[in-house]
């Protein structure tokens, strides 16, 4: 009790002071320069910030440190309430945030963000985040958004806005200088050559293949079945089928220095679940500079299919439609008992006229609660497809 009294007299306190320096909100394209913005802003405060402390992080990682240091508190103090402390501690360590990927697809996240910024905000924590969405967007279609909304009003009110309004992607410069070669993508219907050059990038990791257990943040680990100094070598089913997320593969790329991806697939609609770890994959390994080498199916250009997600009424019932763009499949979400029924089936329709069932499940059942989280994945493909481009490049990892 007297440590909350305590925690909640500082954040009091702090509402006395001048309102403090207003933060940026940077949104635009995939590849517009964004990131690079922030981060040349983050260096150029170094000085400045030696004594207020600054923390730099993609949005997973910290939202991952986050859940963290609520999970210990409630273990240490289970019937106090974790956000004003959680909120104070972060104050303390850095009053500069840069954020890069700033995102919300989930309640749970959407919740928290709310309160811990809403408090961070008025101890006089400077924000600057990079996002692909404007903040009106973020969160949208979610389970009960209307909750959220006061926290994007909060973000504007404290945050200048800037739209980086240009379409040119300046990753896809780095392959384009080498003509498209590159040394890190191969197709897996290459067959000997292909495993070849994979087995030949693995031995130069060093050291003996092995198995290795990697640990993962709040006391877990992933298992990693061929590794050795500096490489691992996955079959894609082994990061993508299983039920890991984005504290596993922030592990694993901290881990190693370069990682092989074996028998990547097309990716689309039909392959939600699989598709969105990939995407956090990606992110992770992008984040951490660590050099990806993939064996795929199909070539770079044609690894994501495009497709979107929107809400639909039909005959009074709301539903979730999605529309695969490249492979122009029709998507719909076939279901009884309207928006507030699990009993809902996504069909997708192929070019062909065949009838594949899909869910963001992975089984049958899919809900609106789900919207949000699959509409994220479907823009993220730009991100993902655009970043892929810059790390097949010859010096991504140097």
């Amino acid at each position: 009790y007297m440590m909350a009294r305590h925690v909640h007299q500082q954040i009091k306190g702090a509402l006395w002071l001048p309102p403090p320096t207003r933060g940026m909100y940077i949104h635009g394209s995939v590849g517009v320069g964004k990131s690079f913005c922030m981060d040349l802003f983050y260096d150029t405060c170094k000085d400045i910030t030696h004594y207020r402390g600054r923390r730099r992080a993609h949005f997973h990682e910290f939202m991952l440190d986050v859940h963290q240091r609520i999970h210990q508190f409630k273990r240490d103090h289970p019937k106090q309430d974790p956000i004003p402390f959680v909120a104070l501690e972060l104050a303390h360590e850095a009053q500069l945030l840069c954020f890069d990927e700033f995102q919300v697809t989930d309640i749970a996240d959407a919740l928290i963000l709310k309160r811990l910024f809403s408090l961070m905000f008025h101890i006089g924590v400077v924000v600057v985040s990079t996002s692909n969405r404007p903040p009106d967007a973020l969160y949208e279609g979610g389970l009960n958004r209307s909750l959220f909304l006061p926290f994007i009003d909060s973000l504007k009110e404290t945050c200048d806005v800037i739209s980086m309004d240009t379409t040119h992607d300046y990753r896809r410069d780095a392959i384009n200088v080498e003509n498209n070669q590159s040394n890190s993508y191969f197709l897996t219907c290459n067959g000997t050559t292909t495993y070849n050059s994979l087995q030949h990038i693995f031995n130069s990791g060093g050291g003996n293949s092995r198995n290795e257990a990697i640990p993962v943040i709040m006391g877990r680990e992933v298992k990693v079945s061929r590794a050795n100094e500096k490489c691992a070598w996955f079959d894609f089913k082994e990061l993508c089928h299983q039920p890991l997320g984005a504290a596993d593969y922030i592990s694993i790329a901290n881990r190693f220095d370069t990682i092989i991806i074996d028998n990547v697939p097309q990716l689309g609609a039909n392959h939600y679940n699989e598709a969105r770890r990939f995407v956090t994959l990606i992110d992770a390994l992008y984040e951490a500079r660590t050099k990806l080498v993939i064996s795929a199916q199909v070539a770079l250009e044609n690894l994501f299919v495009d497709f979107q997600a929107q809400l639909v009424t039909s005959d009074g019932d709301e539903e979730i439609a999605v529309e695969e763009k490249k492979s122009r499949d029709e998507t719909w979400v076939n279901g009884e008992g309207g928006s507030s029924s699990s009993n809902s089936t996504t069909m997708v329709r192929s070019k062909n006229g065949e009838n594949i069932e899909w869910s963001a499940t992975g089984r049958v059942g899919v809900s609106l609660a789900q919207l949000s989280a699959v509409q994220e994945v479907a823009f993220s493909f730009r991100r993902a497809e655009s970043r892929l481009a810059e790390m097949s490049g010859s010096q991504w990892g140097q």
